[in-house]
């Protein structure tokens, strides 16, 4: 499972610009229609598609808070390293250029463990089929979100 996830995270965050780009405004337009859907907040958003009874909500949101957390730092340094990657010249160092890439590596692989462990939790507080559709959506608001970050990059 944890292989697939970051299969799947390294599949998105490398080609989801790419898609997004190639879609023509047919990629833009999801874009938009997702950060309209957004404008709101995620967390009502969430709710919004989620569709959950009051006991659902009680295991969920708790788990929802503890990734948001998790995410919140993992942007911080994907944020850092896309940083890193849009100051780097070719004239970088080979130890340097080494380290940064070791970083982007690690950072996607600290957030397929993240959503492995998330949907795990999430899979024991609601119904797979519940857990499986809050994983799509995290899934698809972290390629937004990469897509943005992507932006600095040369």
């Amino acid at each position: 499972m944890f292989r697939l996830m970051i299969a799947l995270l390294l599949t998105l965050g490398l080609t989801g610009p790419a898609f997004a780009q190639s879609a023509g405004d047919g990629g833009q337009a999801r874009m938009n229609e997702l950060r309209a859907a957004l404008a709101p907040g995620k967390q009502i958003f969430i709710a919004r598609q989620m569709n959950m009874t009051p006991a659902e909500e009680a295991g969920f949101w708790p788990i929802y808070d503890e990734h948001q957390a998790g995410l919140a730092e993992l942007a911080t340094r994907r944020r850092e390293n896309f940083a890193a990657l849009a100051a780097a010249t070719d004239a970088m160092d080979e130890d340097d250029a080494e380290d940064l890439a070791s970083d982007a590596l690690a950072i996607a692989a600290d957030e397929a463990r993240l959503f492995d462990r998330t949907h795990g939790r999430m899979s024991r507080a609601v119904s797979q089929a519940k857990a499986l559709k809050y994983l799509g959506l995290e899934l698809k608001l972290a390629a937004l979100a990469r897509y943005e970050a992507a932006a600095v990059l040369p």
